[in-house]
């Protein structure tokens, strides 16, 4: 046997002999679970600044109370809107995101109760009225003030989010702090975001 030969076979028992040590050093991938979403959901980055924006403001008034007038009758349209800009423009939020969100949470029906119990135009839940000052949420003017704290809230809790917006959603749904531990969203939750996108433009 040349040398050559005896070298091959060396190289070929210390391949078998290695292989039996198992999976020792070896760390499978991780993945996260299928279902959740650990990037920002895409649409969310649709121009919705997260700000009050002067040039906003009044220009949105109309489009919001004409949107509200397909749900509602003149009179609660009006009531809406005009709590809706007034604490858009007190918190710093866009107003047509939170008209977009009531949309989606209770179709503007300031009467809406959820089978959780959530309540009113910003489905808010009784710890929700706590710890936003809300005694009456039936009430268009008080459930639309602690709805627009609330965002305000959150928004702030995930302002260095690269997508804050959507995960301020997503902590609206699923509970910010939830949202938080696993740095992502389920999947039903990015569907919500994506129909708040949408109604967003739409109005």
């Amino acid at each position: 046997m040349d040398t050559t030969t005896g070298i091959i076979i060396l190289l070929f028992v210390v391949t078998i002999f290695s292989s039996f040590g198992g999976n020792k050093g070896y760390t499978r991938p991780t993945a996260p679970p299928p279902s959740f979403t650990q990037t920002a959901f895409p649409v969310s980055k649709s121009n919705i600044d997260p700000t009050y924006l002067a040039v906003v403001g009044e220009n949105a008034r109309s489009s919001i109370q004409n949107y509200i007038c397909g749900f509602r009758n003149p009179g609660e349209a009006v009531a809406i809107t005009d709590s809706i800009m007034r604490y858009s423009q007190m918190y710093d939020i866009n107003p047509k995101l939170i008209a977009a969100l009531m949309r989606r949470e209770s179709g503007f029906n300031p009467r809406a109760t959820s089978s959780s119990g959530a309540m009113g135009l910003g489905q808010l839940l009784s710890s929700t009225c706590k710890s936003t000052g809300v005694t009456s949420p039936y009430d268009i003017d008080d459930n639309t003030k602690g709805t627009v704290r609330y965002m305000k809230y959150l928004l702030g809790r995930f302002k260095e989010y690269s997508d804050q917006v959507a995960f301020a959603l997503a902590g609206y749904l699923e509970g910010p702090n939830a949202v938080a531990r696993k740095q992502g969203y389920r999947s039903h939750t990015a569907a919500y975001i994506k129909d708040i996108i949408e109604i967003y433009h739409k109005i």
